[in-house]
Formats: structure tokens, sequence, C-alpha cells
């Protein structure tokens, strides 16, 4: 790839240099702003609308006939007190805020967690080059070069403690061109029925479960022979004049999703796996069923020695499947067995972080 172009936050923070005095004071004075800002929009004149009020909107009754073709399955109330109130709304949007830096490279490498970021990006990098997911070429001007960008992502236990940074090295797929660098896209995911009914077993047949994660997992899909896909280099990484030439699938490709799936299909099959005519995201087997949410697996089994032969298999067959535990923090819900054998769902962490924003 090259030589690495630090970026100057993080070589200040390596450095232990401290932030100039002036630019915290600035933060500060920013920060100072925003809260006045804050307190003003509650104190001003323009009236917050109550939930009362929202539920007598029109509007509501079609916001729950839209939730509900969606799966939601709650209250008109607690559809509009939970997610459409606009006080509820930003106070979501702060909790989760910091930890999620999402497209913007400046923000992530300037933020208190900059050596953190950094170190997730070098890593990426290092095991997307491992994969051989591409080759360096000179950019000529038949090319139809896609921009690239980072996704960053503070990742929590349910109980809001952290639990790793996270950087993604994505493509810009809305630059792609249909019919000449992607065709078909479309990916299933497990179904919340489906999932919803395996919790259900797991409590009535005391199953065993556990959790994988399969690490860099759209960049186990190859692309088509007819399939030619150039990208930009990635920030901090760049050389002149040279582009990505894919290999593999990467994050953000539109045809990344489907070709994972077909991907992790072929290896559960070939792992002794049979697919469910019912749902696509459906695996089983006489020993072992599991379930996949694009690269989060769950995995269910009277026995967990059986759990961990599959993922023997599935190692194999080139997965590179990590072990998360059991099923207690699946897709950041907090799962307990309570003592008369029932499953109670929580999600304290973000409960938490939404109050300290209110």
């Amino acid at each position: 790839m090259g030589t690495k172009q630090i970026p100057d936050g993080v070589r200040r923070a390596m450095n232990m240099r401290w932030i100039a005095p002036k630019r915290e004071r600035y933060k500060q004075r920013v920060a100072k702003r925003r809260r006045k800002a804050d307190e003003l929009m509650l104190q001003s004149e323009i009236e917050v609308p109550t939930v009362e009020a929202l539920m007598a909107c029109p509007l509501s009754k079609f916001i729950h006939f839209a939730a509900n073709d969606c799966g939601y399955t709650g209250s008109r109330y607690d559809l509009i007190a939970n997610w459409v109130h606009p006080l509820f709304l930003k106070a979501k949007s702060e909790a989760s805020k910091e930890d999620n830096p999402s497209w913007n490279w400046k923000q992530a490498m300037s933020g208190p967690f900059k050596e953190e970021y950094w170190k997730a990006a070098v890593k990426e990098i290092e095991t997307l080059e491992s994969m051989d997911v591409w080759e360096v070429v000179d950019r000529t001007d038949d090319m139809n070069v896609i921009d690239s960008i980072w996704a960053f992502k503070l990742k929590r236990f349910p109980d809001g403690m952290v639990k790793k940074f996270k950087a993604r090295f994505c493509a810009r797929g809305d630059q792609q061109l249909e019919g000449v660098d992607f065709f078909e896209t479309y990916a299933p995911v497990v179904q919340w029925t489906t999932v919803r009914l395996m919790l259900i077993l797991e409590i009535l047949l005391q199953l065993k479960s556990k959790q994988g994660d399969v690490a860099a997992a759209f960049v186990h899909g190859k692309l088509e022979d007819h399939e030619k896909v150039h990208i930009e280099m990635p920030l901090g990484f760049r050389q002149q004049g040279k582009v990505l030439k894919l290999k593999k699938t990467l994050y953000g490709l539109r045809q990344s999703p489907r070709a994972f799936w077909k991907y992790l299909t072929d290896a559960m099959i070939a792992a002794g796996m049979q697919v469910s005519k019912l749902d696509p995201c459906l695996f089983v087997s006489d020993k072992v069923t599991a379930v996949a949410f694009v690269d989060d697996i769950l995995f269910w089994s009277t026995d967990e020695a059986y759990i961990n032969e599959l993922g023997s298999k599935l190692r194999k067959e080139g997965l590179l499947l990590e072990e998360e535990g059991d099923a207690a923090g699946y897709l950041g819900v907090e799962m307990t067995k309570t003592e008369e054998g029932l499953i109670e769902m929580k999600q304290t962490g973000l409960i938490d972080r939404v109050l300290e924003a209110l």
C-alpha cells in the first residue's frame, strides 16, 4: 500500500504533545454556545408539541400504519412517544453521535479517540491486503474510478462498556454504473420472526447458544469476471497517480451484500448445513441450527461441542469467524435468562446514554 500518512492529530497524540490552549478554549466556547442554544430552544416561545398533540395529528395514524407494515407490533402511543417525539429523537441522536464519527475522517482523527481509530484504520488496511482484496494500478483516463471513504464506529456492549473501535474502508457505491461495475444486488437477512422462534426454542429445549462475527465479511465475496471496479486509495495511505483495482467485494459496493450472502451460503452447505426453504438465512443440520443477520451469526445446539465443530468447519472454508460468547448480546440487545426460564431483552446502555443526553 505504501507509506502510512499518519494524521497530524494522531501524530501529536503519539508524541504526547498537549493540544494548544487556544484551540482548547475555542472548543469550550463552541460547546458553551451549543448548550446555550439548546437552553434557548427549550425556553423559547416555539412550542414543542406534546405526545398527546402528536397523537391527535392525522399523520400519526399513517406513521403507525407504515410501522406496522414494516413489522412493528407495539401501540401507536409507544411509537409516537419513543420514536417520533422531537426531544426524544434529539436525545437519541446525541447519545450515539460521539460513538459514530461516521464518514468523517477528520472528525475521527482529531477527536478524543484518534489513536484508537488510527490503529483500527491500520488494522483494516493490513487485513484487506492480507486477503488480497486489490492490486495497486496506474490511473488511466478510461477508468470509472469511484471515491473511497472511511466509516468509523465505537462498538459497545449492551451495558454501555466499550467493546472495540472499528474502522471500515468503503467504496462509494452511489457512484457505480449499473451494467458496468455492478449487476445484481439483492441479499436477504434473517427474519426477526425466525430469531424470536429460535429464542423460544432455546428456552423450551434448554439449548446452548453461541454468537459469531465474521471479520471483514464483505471482503469474502468475489467480484464476477465481468465486473471491473476501480476505487481511490484510502486516505492516510495514498500514492500519487495510483488507484485500486478490486479483486473482491468491498463495503459500500452495491453487490457486496449479495456476494457475501452467496459466499456464506456456500460455506454453510460445504460444512454440512442445509438452507431453510422458508428463510434463506436460516441454516439447519441434525445437530446445529444457525441464523445470519449479514455478518452476525447465532448458533444453537444441545451440546456446545457441536457448535465448536461447525465453527472449525466454517473456518476451514475460509470464513474468518470470531467467537463472541452466547446469544446474550446479539445486535446490541442484552438477553438475560431469569429464574423462571424466560429471556429478558434489554438495552440498558443505550437507555442510560439517552437519559444523559436528555
